[in-house]
Order: structure tokens, then sequence, then C-alpha cells
């Protein structure tokens, strides 16, 4: 029955004054956004699929120039999708945990899709998701709380498109904030949905961010722990990874010992579908969860601490070591000095591999081949032109080393802007 926060899929058919036939297709909107006029929404009301209604717009009502007659068809109505926002460091597993999430669901009927978020333009994770066959749209240049408008178009068209009963959103890993920022907006906005937010922290890495043990500067450690701090529940990811649990176990429960936290194999089915379960039985309303006290200037200057490098290379190899000549060059962006947020590329457009600050766990077999693609993403601890430098050398000695020739055919090298939220709730 349509009702307010329900998704409706309907035909109509719309008609001036003078009887003529102006529009005659299909249409999906959620009942109770600005997508359709709310007086032709009221008329709507309670009706089910398969139902008919006549609804009427008269002239001079919400600006109308004429009087317009709606026949409308409603073909089908079902609940607003469940969203779930991730949040969490570089390369803390939210993209494996939404791949396998979206796998082990599609298994069972049910419908996801994925919106990726990064500073950057270029992503290897929407690349990736689309090579699965996900259905997804992306936010770039920014994050969620700094681009709501464009997360909310994303949404729209999925709901509109796709018709996912979940959706992940996964933010970009340097951003925080994401309650006052995202959550309480939508909350807001939909206030049938009920969105959720996950924070995701590396089992290996979790300890020295906690104990302040890391390599990395104090501000990103600060935007670290303001993601876990805003967590509803704290996913512990890569415990496989992780020989001494009971002790990570103790720390978490000395440092947040009110929290939900669950420790996570993300390619273990079980975990998944915990993960999954919990987040269907927390709490709907926005009092469940506090915005973050947080200090702006210090997020920003967290933020800034980190280069973000995009680009997009050909590798050419007569001796058909294209494939291997691009792990090469990886492997020499991976030995760098800096303190590593994500390393993550993306071969030929079908082979994703990832570098973490505890390293690496992928094991890429190699064909031969006289050219290949290879998108890198790389998220580290220094300045743009040192980033830059870096992998201008990586590639001059996978040349020599290969005997092969790598372009360029785009790139991009910045550090993230001061972040300007769209909305912040209280």
């Amino acid at each position: 029955m349509i009702g307010k926060d329900t998704i409706v899929t309907l035909n109509y058919t719309m008609r001036n004054g003078r009887g003529e036939i102006l529009e005659n297709r299909r249409t999906t909107y959620l009942h109770g956004s600005s997508a359709i006029s709310p007086l032709l929404q009221a008329q709507l009301e309670g009706l089910e699929p398969g139902q008919t209604k006549k609804v009427f717009l008269k002239k001079g009502q919400e600006n109308a120039d004429d009087d317009f007659t709606f026949d409308i068809v409603i073909e089908a109505v079902r609940q607003a999708m469940q969203i779930h926002l991730l949040g969490g460091f570089l390369g803390s597993g939210k993209t494996t945990a939404i791949q396998q999430a979206c796998r082990l669901l599609s298994k069972n009927g049910i419908l996801t899709a994925v919106i990726s978020n990064d500073q950057g333009d270029t992503l290897v994770d929407s690349a990736f998701f689309e090579h699965l066959g996900i259905p997804g749209r992306q936010v770039t240049n920014g994050c969620f709380c700094c681009n709501y408008n464009d997360l909310d178009r994303c949404i729209l068209s999925l709901t509109g498109h796709d018709h996912p009963a979940i959706l992940f959103a996964e933010s970009v890993g340097s951003c925080t904030d994401l309650v006052a920022t995202v959550l309480k907006p939508l909350l807001e906005q939909y206030s049938g949905w009920h969105p959720t937010v996950s924070v995701f922290a590396d089992a290996s890495l979790l300890p020295d961010i906690l104990e302040d043990h890391t390599a990395f500067d104090p501000t990103v450690r600060y935007i670290y722990l303001k993601q876990l701090e805003e967590a509803q529940v704290i996913v512990v990811s890569k415990t496989d990874q992780v020989s001494d649990q009971t002790s990570l176990r103790r720390l978490l429960t000395k440092y947040y010992p009110a929290k939900t936290v669950l420790y996570q194999d993300s390619f273990n089915n079980d975990h998944i579908l915990r993960w999954l379960q919990t987040l269907e039985q927390l709490s709907p309303g926005s009092d469940a969860l506090p915005s973050l006290d947080i200090d702006y200037d210090l997020y920003g200057a967290g933020e800034a601490r980190l280069a973000w490098l995009d680009q997009q290379l050909v590798i050419e190899s007569p001796s058909l070591d294209a494939q291997k000549a691009a792990l090469t060059l990886i492997h020499h962006l991976s030995q760098t000095s800096y303190p590593i947020g994500h390393l993550k590329c993306l071969l030929d457009g079908t082979t994703k591999i990832s570098f973490t600050p505890t390293g690496s766990t992928d094991h890429t077999p190699v064909r031969p081949a006289a050219s290949t693609t290879l998108l890198v993403n790389a998220r580290i601890q220094t300045t743009p032109a040192s980033l830059s430098e870096l992998i201008a050398e990586a590639i001059q000695i996978t040349e020599k080393e290969h005997d092969c020739t790598i372009r360029t055919l785009t790139a991009s090298c910045f550090q993230p802007g001061f972040p300007r939220p769209t909305h912040r709730i209280p």
C-alpha cells in the first residue's frame, strides 16, 4: 500500500485541459520525496499494485499553467530500501565486506547496490564493482558530507533504476563525522529509511592506533579515532590475519566498553550474515547516536597530511611481460618509506591489487601479455609533489627492468580540501 517512504512504480498518461496526451511513460519514485508533486502524491495514498486512479492538478496549483489529468496504473509498491553507511580508515576492509555481502545477498534473490566515494574522480572501487556486475554510482571529488546533494542524487538514481533492497554507501577513508552530516540529514529527508553506520578497522593496525604507536601523523590518527567514536557498530576486519585475538578483544573492551564490536573475516559467510543481522537490529532513531564533538581544524589538517594520486597507465611489452611489469611497478610503489593509507590498483579492469598500512595478502597470477592497463589509486602520507615523484621513479625503474614502455593516460595528484559539510545536525 502506498504510504510515506514506500517506493512506487507506476505507469501514467498525462493530458492537458484539451485532452491532448503530453506524456505516457513509466516511473519509479520515493513516496513523500520531492520527485513528484505533493498534490498528486496525496491522491495516491493507500493504493496497492494493480489499482488504477485518475488524479488531477488544476491550473494555478503548484504553478500549473493548465488543467492536467493523469491516468495512473500502480505497478509495484515496496518498502524503502535499507541504506548502510560504511566508514573507517583507508584500507580497513570496507570494499571487501561490501563485495562479499552483495554476493551473498544476491544468492538469496536480494537486490543490492553500492555508492562509492573518494576525494579523486577515477576510482578503482567503482570500476571493480562494475566488473562484478553490482549496480553502482559514485560520489567523487570530496566526501559524502561535503557532497550530500550528489549522494542524494545517487540514491534516488539507484532507487529509480535498479530498485535495490539494500544499498551500501562506502565513504572515503579520510572522512568522519558521518552521523551529523549524512545519517541525520538522511533521517530528516527519508524518515522511514533508518540508515546505519558501520566503521571498519584493520585488526593488525588497530592496536597501534589505539596505543599511539603508529607512523601516521597525530592529526591523521585523530581522524581514525573519531571514526571509531561515532560508530554504531565497530567491525574489526581481517581477523584471520591476527594470531592474538584475545589481546585485541581486551584492548577494544578497554577503549570502547559500550560499543557493539564485531570481529570479522569478510570472506566468512557467517561473519557477513552476522554483520548484516546486527545492522537490521539497530535503533533507527537519530537520538540513539549523538553527533561527534569534533575539531574541524584538526580534521582538516589530518586530511591535508595525505596526498591523493589517481593515475591510469598503459604498459606495453614486446616480450609479453606487461602484466609482470605492472606488478613490479606496484611493488616499487609499495616500498615507499612514507606511511601508506591505501595503495589500490586495478589490472586490466578486472583484477584488484591492494596494499594497506599492514601490507598485502594479494597473490595475483600473471599471464603473457603484450599490453595491459593499470589504474592506480595511491593515498599516502606525504606531499603531492613527493607522491608524483615516487610514481615517476617507479615507472622509470620498471621500464628498465622489463624493457617495456609505460604511458600515462590520465593523472591527478593533490591534497584533499578543507571539509565543509553541506549539512551538519548537532
